[in-house]
């Protein structure tokens, strides 16, 4: 299914260095881009740079769970609290 992009988003070769340094710091070295969640609340850089972090801090620093088991805990809640996937 292709993307189509219906929310506003700051795009890859922006002038607005705030958004700039957070693409750079948040850019994925497999796909050469800024994630998608990042890039989606991109209008609010400093909203999206804290997003991105506890993310990380989620999925990748915290233990006791798999990746696996980390992402169907975050689909159990989405879905709980509403969230359409």
């Amino acid at each position: 299914m292709a993307w189509i992009t219906w929310i506003e988003i700051e795009p890859d070769d922006t002038a607005n260095e705030v958004v700039q340094r957070l693409y750079n710091r948040t850019r994925d070295p497999a796909a050469g881009r800024a994630p998608d969640t990042v890039r989606l609340t991109s209008l609010t850089p400093q909203v999206a740079g804290l997003l991105y972090e506890l993310q990380r801090a989620i999925y990748h620093e915290a233990k006791g769970l798999t990746l696996r088991e980390k992402e169907i805990a975050a689909l159990l809640v989405s879905t709980y609290n509403g969230c359409v996937h």
